[in-house]
């Protein structure tokens, strides 16, 4: 099929537009947790926005590469979510947009590029998917954690908590409220999402 009259063109366009959007929201929600003290999940967040910022030039590419000169603009109708609310309800919100991306709508998109002959634009949808489903679940490892108030705890027994400022391990059932180095917060500690 020829590129320009294809669907995927479409989806990939769609699927640029929105990686782009997520790896924005994620610097939004960056800001939103270091203002609350969650220093190491700021980190965390953006750098998923950096794979979304990734994901958004692979779709990017992959358009100039099949469509060359020829693709001037790609009107595309999506919606995208504008929901915002308190930082535990935007992990949860952005773990179910994951969970769409990776569970539904990319592995459409795959489908698609492949009924219509682009076996490796399905391959870089289905790719996506899998890191998509990635991120649903760290974001739903910080939704639970925070909802739950175990973000800094053990589920059991002892554990290693190392601040991400200084490099301080503390043992113990739950991260010290301040490190007893560098004097950071709790935010400042290393999450192991095992724990929680």
């Amino acid at each position: 099929m020829d590129f320009q009259q294809s669907v995927t063109k479409e989806n990939l366009a769609r699927a640029y537009a929105a990686e782009c959007q997520e790896g924005a929201r994620y610097q939004f929600l960056a800001q939103k947790a270091q203002q609350e003290g969650y220093q190491y999940i700021m980190t965390y967040v953006r750098s998923l926005a950096k794979n979304e910022m990734s994901h958004a030039k692979l779709f990017f590419n992959k358009i100039s590469e099949l469509g060359g000169q020829d693709v001037q603009n790609i009107e595309i109708k999506a919606g995208y979510p504008f929901r915002t609310g308190e930082l535990v309800d935007i992990f949860k919100i952005e773990a179910e947009n994951e969970r769409m991306s990776g569970e539904s709508i990319y592995p459409k998109f795959a489908d698609i590029a492949r009924d219509e002959g682009f076996k490796d634009v399905a391959d870089l949808f289905d790719k996506v998917a899998k890191v998509e489903i990635t991120h649903k679940n760290i974001l739903t490892n910080f939704y639970q954690g925070l909802k739950k108030g175990t973000l800094y705890k053990c589920k059991t027994g002892v554990h290693s908590f190392k601040c991400d400022e200084c490099g301080t391990i503390v043992e113990g059932k739950s991260a010290p409220k301040t490190c007893p180095l560098c004097n950071n917060g709790q935010g400042y500690f290393r999450i192991d999402f095992s724990i929680i």
